[in-house]
């Protein structure tokens, strides 16, 4: 007997052995149904990637999946939710191979923007899957992979197009000229860069300023010498010991000449007519009132103060006057109430537990539609309008909610709304 033929009755064995075990299961599950012992159907599984135990990013996951565990819990008929935090060692493919496995009809995740990359390098994927972040530029992602993020450099292209029509709205005499403020940080280093390329592409003028502990100092981000307005001319003042009414009644005269010319000069035309902040609500709460009072302020949702009714991110809302931004639509519209009633459970304390608790919300709606293989989808999520054509790109677009800081509060506006002139005090 030849080595070919040997090795095709191995492979007919081992063929033979499987069906008489798949025939054994199968007569052993009709027996239990015929001994009359009825099993709760199982529910549909869905999978959530973790970040390893000991990682940082375990905390933020986790907010995440209370998003996704409160908007499953609104449904009459609810899917497993299967937490798979990821092994020490563990490749990405083995991390979805495990998903597979415990039956999962999609995944949601990988968070990391190094663990997406990983994913999206995968010949083939076992299911699908809605991941938490967006490849790097030029890294095509696999056929069954969908990319939701709230990135900021997205964000970052809303606001500046928004800024540049508000920049046309205004018909300024000549090209308008921005600056570009940005904290010492890698986060908003990144969010600059993005400022700049847009700026570049609308063919915007612009000039980029680090908050080195120098400019911090100083009071203002402008000189107030520098103005084209003529100073007042000022009264000589009397002598005050041998004319103290009338040294008095100059004196006033004097001041307010001197106030007329500062206010004409703070509503003059910038030096700057938009100032684009990347950094937080605090550093930029520091920021805007160093700036001229008829110079627009735009920024990511990382601006954003957050809830104005308490006392502290209240007063930063103040200093945050006119600030355009965008943010997620349950963020700008937050209610304690409505929260309540439309998931079932206690709102998250702070703003970015409020804001991981969206991304959850929408990823397990995005979710749902993409394991049946649903190619175009417009949804209106907790996060803003999401929209997905594969057939051209395997990223979710996401339109933010524009939104405008004005007297302590946050308004809802739209694009058109955000980009009119601002009324001057």
């Amino acid at each position: 007997m030849n080595t070919r033929l040997i090795v095709r009755v191995c492979c007919l064995a081992i063929v033979a052995s499987f069906a008489s075990l798949s025939s054994a299961q199968q007569a052993q599950s009709f027996a239990v149904s015929d001994l009359g012992k009825t099993s709760t159907p199982s529910k549909a599984k869905i999978a959530v990637l973790m970040p390893s135990i000991d990682s940082p990013l375990t905390v933020f996951a986790n907010s995440i999946v209370n998003g996704i565990r409160a908007e499953n819990s609104q449904l009459s008929q609810s899917y497993e939710i299967i937490l798979l935090p990821r092994k020490t060692g563990q490749t990405a493919l083995s991390h979805l191979q495990d998903a597979a496995l415990m039956g999962a009809l999609v995944a949601i995740g990988p968070i990391s923007r190094d663990d997406v990359n990983e994913v999206s390098k995968l010949p083939f994927l076992p299911l699908p899957v809605v991941s938490l972040n967006l490849p790097q530029d030029g890294v095509s992602s696999p056929e069954l992979m969908m990319n939701y993020s709230l990135s900021q450099e997205e964000e970052v292209k809303q606001i500046t197009a928004i800024a540049v029509k508000a920049l046309s709205n205004s018909n300024y005499a000549s090209t308008p000229t921005v600056a570009i403020f940005e904290s010492i940080a890698p986060l908003e280093h990144r969010i600059a860069d993005a400022f700049a390329k847009e700026l570049q592409a609308a063919n915007i003028p612009f000039t980029r300023q680090q908050l080195t502990k120098e400019l911090m100092e100083q009071p203002k981000f402008y000189n107030l010498e520098d103005s084209s307005i003529p100073k007042p001319r000022l009264e000589t003042l009397p002598d005050r010991t041998e004319d103290p009414y009338g040294y008095q009644r100059v004196k006033l005269r004097n001041e307010k000449l001197l106030a007329q010319y500062r206010a004409k000069i703070e509503f003059e035309e910038a030096p700057y007519q938009a100032a684009f902040l990347a950094m937080d609500a605090r550093t930029a709460a520091l920021v805007k009132p160093r700036l001229p009072r008829t110079t627009r302020v735009w920024g990511t949702s990382l601006i954003n103060p957050g809830n104005t009714e308490q006392s502290f991110t209240a007063s930063l809302a103040y200093d945050l006057q006119n600030a355009g931004f965008v943010d997620s639509p349950l963020i700008v519209r937050y209610n304690d109430a409505d929260f309540r009633a439309s998931f079932g459970v206690n709102p998250p304390a702070s703003l970015l537990e409020r804001r991981l608790f969206a991304i959850g919300v929408d990823a397990y709606r995005l979710a749902r539609i993409w394991m049946n293989w649903q190619s175009d989808i417009q949804m209106s999520g907790t996060t803003g309008n999401l929209s997905f054509k594969q057939s051209q790109t395997a990223n979710v677009e996401r339109i933010a909610q524009p939104a405008l800081i004005s007297n302590g509060t946050i308004e809802s506006l739209d694009a058109e709304q955000l980009a009119q002139p601002l009324q001057r005090p």
